[in-house]
């Protein structure tokens, strides 16, 4: 059984918000253009099979979000609104790094490797 790749998820969706003049995986060398989302992806087996396959994995999204200039509320609520609607929950954080916001966005949710449909652990 193949686990579903949250990874192009979260690149597309991020892709999808307009004001992100960048959106990577990775950190740049140097933050010139804003504002920017770093992203990474964590995850972990939750259910298997009675072959041992994995049916549902468990995934933790971290977006964090940069803004020389100006708020990031209305690309984090975007985000937010987004990944509720496909299932994941969100806690968010935020900082100021001496004249540049920083907002982190943590999502979670159980993927059904079968369905490929997001639901939460209860």
């Amino acid at each position: 059984m193949e686990i579903y790749n949250v990874k192009a998820l979260v690149y597309k969706t991020l892709k999808s918000i307009p004001e992100l003049k960048i959106v990577s995986p990775s950190y740049p060398d140097k933050f010139t253009v804003f504002p920017i989302a770093i992203y990474k992806t964590s995850q972990t087996s939750f259910i298997r099979n009675n072959w041992q396959e994995e049916t549902d994995t468990e995934w933790q999204i971290t977006i964090d979000l940069y803004n020389d200039k100006g708020s990031l509320t209305k690309i984090k609520n975007e985000l937010i609104a987004k990944f509720s609607a496909m299932g994941f929950s969100n806690s968010v954080g935020d900082q100021d790094l001496n004249g540049i916001t920083r907002v982190v966005l943590v999502l979670t949710g159980i993927v059904d490797n079968t369905s490929k449909r997001v639901y939460q652990k209860g």
